[in-house]
């Protein structure tokens, strides 16, 4: 902690510059909530941190009329304050309100809470429900990278040495879609959540049916992840009370739930069965 070297580039370029000279020696943080905490623990020791605050095309946030664009620097807290995104995209204002406390969200990021890679990261989950696009820089460009091939394992993303996360697009949802996402802890507090787990159902054009469907959970497995399974049997059908329970079901058995301090695999891959249906309904979904 006494040598660690704390460097401001003024521009992306600048940034990627650093991150490549440095060959994986410093750390690109933006509210660092918790690199600081890993740093303490001992878990990393990196030589310097190259922070990204200064740069302000990473602060940006914008919904247009085709999708919602999310600096990597941009808050929890901004995005828990937007009254456009709480009602676009309900599932993410959800998830990211209900990351730590007010006080972690005024600092920690979005790009910062993907690009740790925890299986628990809340603002994972809508990242896959929504089909998030994360775009990355480096000395060869930019690149776009699915949600759902950003995670790799726990701790471990898809970005290439150099690069930064610079921004995550969230393409804007049909009309009539409807999406929640549900956090389990054991209290209404500062936790990590024993299980998350979200939903967005698109309908089809005869307003009964389901167009597309997206389930997606977080600590059921090494990487955040969409049970495809359960979404394949809710499209092109009516969500009954049967055939959500079925999916449901689905869901629990595709997960790779295991054993943790915070729950155990049999209680979480249960509770799986139990919030998808509670999740849909307080979605607005109504199911006969």
């Amino acid at each position: 902690m006494n040598s660690l070297e704390y460097l401001q580039p003024r521009d992306v370029a600048e940034a990627v510059t650093l991150l490549t000279e440095a060959g994986g020696e410093y750390l690109p943080v933006t509210g660092a909530t918790d690199v600081w905490a890993n740093i303490r623990s001992g878990k990393l020791a990196p030589r310097g941190l190259v922070s990204l605050t200064g740069i302000a095309p990473l602060h940006e946030l914008r919904l247009d009329a085709g999708a919602l664009v999310v600096g990597a620097a941009v808050t929890h807290a901004r995005i828990e304050d937007s009254a456009e995104v709480a009602a676009v995209y309900p599932a993410l204002h959800r998830a990211c309100s209900a990351v730590g406390s007010r006080q972690v969200r005024n600092v920690a990021s979005l790009g910062g809470n993907l690009c740790n890679a925890a299986p628990s990261a809340d603002s994972a989950v809508p990242a896959l429900l929504y089909d998030a696009v994360c775009v990355a820089e480096g000395r060869s460009g930019r690149r776009e990278i699915p949600a759902a091939e950003f995670f790799l394992g726990p701790g471990r993303n898809a970005l290439a040495p150099g690069e930064i996360l610079v921004e995550v697009r969230f393409p804007r949802p049909p009309l009539g879609t409807r999406a929640d996402y549900w956090k389990l802890t054991r209290r209404k507090g500062v936790e990590l959540p024993i299980l998350g787990v979200g939903v967005r159902l698109t309908p089809a054009a005869d307003g009964h049916t389901v167009a597309q469907a997206r389930i997606a959970l977080g600590v059921a497995g090494p990487v955040p992840m969409r049970a495809r399974g359960a979404e394949a049997l809710l499209e092109g059908e009516e969500p009954t009370a049967e055939r959500v329970s079925r999916a449901a079901a689905a869901a629990a058995e595709e997960s790779q739930v295991r054993d943790s301090w915070r729950g155990k695999a049999w209680y979480r891959r249960e509770m799986i069965r139990v919030l998808i249906p509670r999740v849909i309904g307080r979605a607005g979904v109504f199911v006969s």
